[in-house]
């Protein structure tokens, strides 16, 4: 039996599962330490991997999502590739918003659920740390990753309402899909539920549970997102940089022989090899006039860049399954201005994608829930979307915006205020540009020796 197996018997032994209210307290509480999957480490070898994947491709996802934070940790460029996406969706502006032609009691959900998750703040509560609303998007971003992500909400009754506290995020190494029909399930290893755990979808009340399945290769629930595709890169990676470093040590050091007279005994040989070993810390070395040291440097020192090749080659591929391009991390030959604007760009589309499938499943496990209990079925359900429009140029639009008013285009007012973030005036208010003489506005005339307006020219005296 393998560890796998083991490890399976063992979480085997547990009670019935109950269903989750969502006005309970956090339910899935952070494991001991001693009960947390241990890291990986040491020299890992192509058939433990095999072996973690085919685990994972029958619902069995600890050990691979144990490899794959282990390389993480390990890669910098894994952790700054996997770092940039899933920090970009939080730190976007967010609204919640009624549709057109909601009603006033729509329109006051709208503004009730915008304080709810504003106000969500969390904080340590009931032998667990919950998070605010931004932490919770950036762990929603790391089903990226693991083709899944789960948390959990947290709420209290005040005034009659149910507010939510903060959300309690759950690791992937947390979640299984059951054998026989697929589903995902909640599963403690600590023994406290049975085989297979908590459904996901049955096991606890709307609203209480975010469950997150990004589309990322279109593949099957259990070998979905990026594990697998970043997995092979980065262990690659590693071993061609524990490759490069056991040959810098070798080939950036001198050569040291000892050469031995004839008939020299074991004994005299061994002591000879100990003094050139030691030469590689200390540089110094004692010897009888029996034997001979020749310290030479080697030729070339591997400048045909192989292994650095290789670490480059490896790093572009990760970064174009992540972000799609590789310009924007890394700086090349093919770094023009241009080129590189294009691939933000598709950096952008992804963003945007990520945007729009967050705010969907955050409408449909989050604020649909919280809705529908303090509000009724009747009271519509509020949208959900993030800001993802880039700031203007405004020099580049303004000119634009002259030469096709110029050459007889009519551009509506209303979207070039749009476009730029500049509200209508109100009546009254003193603004720049062109007077309204619809509005009884005279044109002023400015002091070019100052920039203030010009004082009445004074009458001639008689």
């Amino acid at each position: 039996m393998s560890l796998f197996h083991r490890v399976g018997a063992w979480w085997t032994r547990a009670t019935k599962p109950v269903v989750v209210k969502i006005d309970a307290g956090p339910t899935i509480h952070d494991l001991p330490l001693y009960s947390q999957y241990q890291r990986v480490g040491g020299p890992i070898t192509p058939e433990q991997v095999t072996d973690a994947v085919r685990h994972a491709d029958v619902g069995t996802m600890w050990p691979l999502v144990t490899l794959v934070n282990d390389a993480r940790r390990k890669d910098g460029h894994l952790q700054a590739i996997l770092g940039t996406r899933e920090m970009a969706l939080p730190s976007l502006p967010w609204e919640a918003f009624s549709f057109p032609g909601a009603r006033r009691k729509d329109r006051k959900a709208a503004e009730w659920l915008t304080e709810a998750l504003t106000q969500a703040a969390g904080g340590p509560q009931e032998g667990t740390t919950l998070h605010g609303l931004r932490g919770l998007l950036a762990h929603l971003q790391s089903g990226v990753l693991h083709g899944y992500a789960l948390a959990e909400t947290v709420c209290e009754k005040s005034g009659g309402l149910l507010w939510p506290v903060g959300w309690n995020t759950i690791g992937a190494h947390r979640v299984l899909f059951e054998s026989r029909t697929g589903r995902p399930h909640w599963f403690d290893p600590t023994g406290k539920t049975q085989y297979p755990g908590i459904d996901l979808r049955a096991g606890f009340a709307p609203g209480k549970i975010i469950f997150y399945q990004p589309r990322v290769t279109g593949d099957e629930p259990t070998r979905e997102g990026l594990a697998r595709v970043l997995l092979w890169a980065s262990l690659f990676r590693n071993w061609s940089l524990r490759d490069w470093v056991a040959l810098g040590e070798l080939a950036w050091k001198p050569w040291r022989q000892g050469v031995y007279k004839k008939g020299a005994d074991k004994k005299d040989i061994s002591e000879l090899r100990d003094v050139l070993r030691q030469m590689s810390a200390s540089g110094v070395a004692l010897v009888p006039d029996t034997t001979e040291l020749k310290v030479e440097w080697p030729a070339g020192n591997n400048q045909d860049g192989t292994h650095q090749g290789l670490m480059a080659f490896l790093a572009g591929e990760m970064s174009k399954a992540v972000l799609g391009q590789t310009l924007t991390t890394e700086a090349g030959e093919r770094g023009a201005r241009a080129l590189g604007q294009v691939h933000d760009q598709i950096r952008h589309d992804i963003l945007e994608f990520d945007a729009v499938s967050v705010a969907e499943v955050v409408r449909r496990d989050l604020i649909a829930p919280l809705i529908r209990r303090n509000f009724g079925p009747d009271v519509a359900v509020p949208g959900f979307r993030f800001l993802t429009e880039e700031a203007v140029d405004l020099l580049n639009f303004s000119q634009g915006v002259r030469n096709l008013t110029t050459s007889g285009l009519r551009v509506p007012a209303a979207w070039v205020r749009d476009r730029v973030g500049a509200p209508e005036p109100k009546d009254g208010e003193e603004c720049l540009g062109p007077p309204d003489p619809s509005a009884g506005e005279v044109d002023i005339p400015i002091d070019p020796a100052t920039g203030l307006p010009a004082l009445p020219a004074k009458e001639p005296t008689p």
